[in-house]
């Protein structure tokens, strides 16, 4: 069902939080046992830019039809089928399937793949694989995970953490735990330099619609009341910058706590290093953090998106002109905001992932030009590039490019965005696939495809291309993920 977007703020409300409380939104099954589902992003967006009506539809938030040469949701034609995907930086990726269980694949220098096991001798590692390997170019099961409904995940290098959210509105988390971001003691903060490799309850949290890994802490939005209210974040881990939103803690780091939001209801979060981002229901977007803006020095510059006279500044505050915004992804200094079908960036621009066509650092929110592209209603973010999806399922991408991750079939300096080629579904032959959600590492872009699949393209010298082995090569053609 297609419908308008209900005008109302109370409507508007809980139609967003409908679409944010799942991982997926089964539509429909066939007679031939396809299974369609919408797909909702690491960061709750639904993968066609809508948002659920409350009857049950899927409705354009920007009051506009979707395509209607592509629905924007995975019907599963592959087994096992993925429903949803995650990677933010460094070199490992996360895939949720539609058992409601999780892969992961790349780097697990932190345990981040959540491996336990060893691997088969064909997994790629050089010594036949285990879970104390440094990667796996197999996706392998996190263990003792099950009932999961959304993903968040992000490295930094070979390190990198990985959450996930379950039905019953816990959250559990593995990986890299340097600053208390696996979130492991709830009156005191548990850090430690070892590789995690079983996920761990998040303790002290209540119960959370959704996850956001943001490298070295994380955020957890909480669950709507009855009456319209609630819906606030907790945050946990690093606060060197006071991204934790509750001002300064005894230590740097901190357990999951609220932040302190005046608005609380909030949707889903984001955050580059050093600062912190909110989505609010009403489509405005909070910041707090790092609000450094060296004149000289491009690394001292803050992706805060606005004017303060504090830095850091421990209060969320709106960023101005950014608003009816469905969508945020960071990487490690810039962010971009999906708004009214338009990509907005801003922060550090070393290799053009601010999408300004040139390195030139953005201080607040700027438009991205995606010529040939359609309305925008998917995104994603790495520490060296962005990538973006338009409503008829084609994928772009800008920023570095040494590996040939932005997909242009080359590994040639670009400064603007390029659109994404050699796609293919496997059911279809020599055909373009359509795109429902993009994830980016470092030097690695994978794509779920409309039938289930997931290709990756780029580097693989950590098995970021989850196709059983590694090797010091660029790879310029998408090759599909073997689950």
């Amino acid at each position: 069902m297609t419908s308008t977007l209900h005008n109302s703020p109370a409507a508007r409300r809980a139609a967003l939080l409908a679409l944010l409380t799942a991982g997926t939104i089964s539509v429909a099954c066939s007679d031939t046992n396809d299974v369609t589902v919408g797909s909702i992003d690491d960061a709750g967006a639904a993968a066609d830019g809508g948002v659920v009506d409350v009857d049950g539809g899927v409705v354009d938030v920007d009051g506009g039809a979707p395509s209607p040469s592509f629905s924007g949701e995975v019907t599963c034609k592959v087994s096992p089928c993925v429903t949803a995907l995650s990677a933010s930086g460094g070199g490992h990726a996360c895939a949720l399937l539609s058992d409601k269980s999780v892969r992961c694949w790349g780097s697990n220098a932190s345990g981040q793949l959540g491996a336990e096991t060893p691997m088969p001798a064909d997994a790629g590692a050089p010594d036949g694989g285990g879970s104390g390997a440094p990667s796996s170019a197999t996706p392998v099961t996190v263990a003792d995970l099950t009932d999961v409904t959304q993903i968040s995940v992000s490295g930094r290098s070979s390190a990198g953490t990985s959450c996930a959210r379950r039905s019953d509105g816990s959250v559990a988390c593995w990986g890299a735990n340097t600053s208390g971001q696996l979130g492991r003691g709830a009156d005191r903060v548990v850090f430690d330099a070892d590789a995690h490799t079983s996920a761990s309850r998040v303790q002290g949290l209540p119960p959370a619609t959704r996850v956001d890994v943001a490298g070295t802490f994380a955020c957890a939005t909480g669950e709507l009341g009855p009456d319209g209210e609630g819906a606030g974040m907790h945050c946990w881990g690093d606060n060197s910058a006071l991204q934790l939103g509750r001002g300064y803690l005894p230590r740097p780091i901190g357990v999951a706590g609220p932040v302190n939001l005046r608005y609380h209801r909030v949707v889903a979060g984001a955050g580059t290093g050093r600062v912190g981002f909110a989505l609010r229901d009403d489509g405005d977007v909070l910041s707090w953090g790092g609000g450094d803006w060296h004149e000289l020095n491009s690394a001292q510059r803050d992706a805060l998106g606005r004017e303060t006279s504090f830095s850091p500044d421990e209060e969320p505050r709106e960023i101005p002109d950014l608003h009816h915004a469905t969508r945020l992804v960071a990487g490690e200094g810039h962010a971009c905001a999906l708004a009214q079908g338009s990509v907005w960036c801003w922060g550090r621009n070393a290799t053009g992932a601010v999408g300004n066509s040139s390195r030139i650092d953005v201080f607040s929110p700027s438009p991205v030009s995606l010529m040939g592209a359609e309305a925008i209603r998917e995104m994603a973010a790495s520490n060296l590039t962005t990538c973006a999806v338009d409503q008829r399922g084609r994928a772009y991408c800008w920023g570095d490019n040494t590996r040939g991750q932005l997909g242009s079939g080359d590994a040639e300096l670009t400064l603007i965005p390029v659109l994404v080629a050699g796609l293919e579904l496997e059911t279809k032959g020599a055909t373009d696939a359509r795109v429902v959600q993009i994830a980016t590492m470092d030097q690695t872009t994978c794509a779920l495809l409309e039938d289930g699949s997931v290709q990756c393209w780029g580097d693989n010298s950590a098995g970021q291309l989850g196709v059983g082995t590694k090797d010091d090569a660029s790879h310029y053609r998408p090759e599909r993920v073997v689950f």
